[in-house]
């Protein structure tokens, strides 16, 4: 990491994947790192995990000047690279000065750049959560779909070592959330865990290359960037407040657009209705206070605001195929 009186660069290399025969760290565990090896910059943290095909860096903080994330040792320019920002604002380019791709809260992008020609800028005063993974292609192309023509292209990109990223960055989506919560607190711990992290992975990745390479049904980030800082803040808004009373007319009124199209940006970005989203969260929340915290089904019930348990156990059974007093 460097300094000068313009901005901060930070490197961003793709981690080395350590052979399973000889690791160089410990698989599976997060590993706090100083990046280069120079002292790390006040209010920027980063850990690293390694993994038999994959490796992870976490950089989460604030930077009082703008910020470069930059490969500037060069390592792993034959890994391919998944960058997820689950916090700030960071614009990729060929190099500092080109107009770029711009990530928002919640989005992803993918890329191969064998020739060390991306660059991330991050404003100054902005908090920023970034996960990126490095893989190795042999191995990923083992779960591309078949006979997709953009598996084919990304495959041809990569044997002729040609650099590439997504042309846009798409959101996180609700299944990708979930297996993110795997790779950053997974319950199990050993070859068992490192598997189920690696498996979610795979998800998280092969989800993002299909909305990435193939979907056309999502919201741009040039022409819908306010859109999707609506959107994302109501999901946020939803996961601190879900056992509150919300209302369409209420939820379209605090974040300024009218009711019809507030259901459309949430049903298009996250495939489900806001209140559908709304009785997950609600249910998992149940499901929650049954087997860790000992509740009674009444209890839940009248937590949740139902007022008839008979209502509550219906929706429980709804999302989990059981009964509440089974959880029990």
């Amino acid at each position: 990491m460097n300094r000068n009186y313009q901005y901060t660069t930070i490197n961003n290399p793709n981690l080395a994947i350590p052979t399973q025969e000889s690791p160089a760290q410990p698989f599976g565990y997060y590993l706090d790192s100083k990046g280069d090896g120079e002292n790390s910059i006040t209010g920027v943290k980063i850990q690293d995990m390694y993994l038999p095909n994959f490796s992870i860096r976490i950089s989460e903080g604030e930077l009082e000047q703008e910020g470069v994330f930059v490969n500037t040792s060069a390592e792993g320019l034959d890994l391919l690279g998944t960058c997820l920002f689950l916090k700030g604002s960071v614009k990729t380019s060929v190099n500092k000065n080109n107009e770029g791709i711009v990530s928002f809260n919640g989005s992803q992008n993918f890329k191969y750049d064998p020739n060390n020609i991306f660059v991330h800028t991050s404003p100054a005063n902005a908090p920023f959560h970034i996960a990126h993974v490095s893989v190795k292609p042999a191995y990923l192309f083992e779960f591309l779909p078949e006979n997709e023509r953009w598996a084919e292209v990304l495959q041809k990109k990569v044997q002729n070592g040609e650099s590439f990223v997504g042309d846009r960055y798409t959101p996180i989506t609700l299944l990708q959330e979930r297996a993110l919560q795997n790779v950053f607190n997974c319950p199990l711990t050993g070859k068992l865990g490192q598997l189920m992290i690696e498996t979610s992975l795979i998800q998280i990745i092969l989800i993002q290359m299909h909305s990435i390479y193939l979907s056309k049904d999502i919201i741009s980030v040039e022409s819908g960037k306010r859109d999707m800082e609506v959107v994302q803040g109501l999901k946020e808004h939803l996961n601190k407040t879900f056992l509150e009373d919300h209302s369409l007319d209420n939820l379209a009124r605090e974040f300024g657009v009218n009711t019809s199209k507030l259901m459309a940006l949430f049903k298009k970005v996250f495939n489900k209705s806001i209140f559908e989203y709304l009785s997950e969260l609600r249910m998992d929340y149940a499901r929650e206070l049954l087997q860790e915290k000992d509740y009674l089904v009444a209890e839940v019930a009248r937590t949740l605001g139902y007022k008839n348990p008979n209502h509550f156990s219906s929706a429980f059974k709804k999302r989990f195929g059981f009964c509440p007093s089974q959880v029990r």
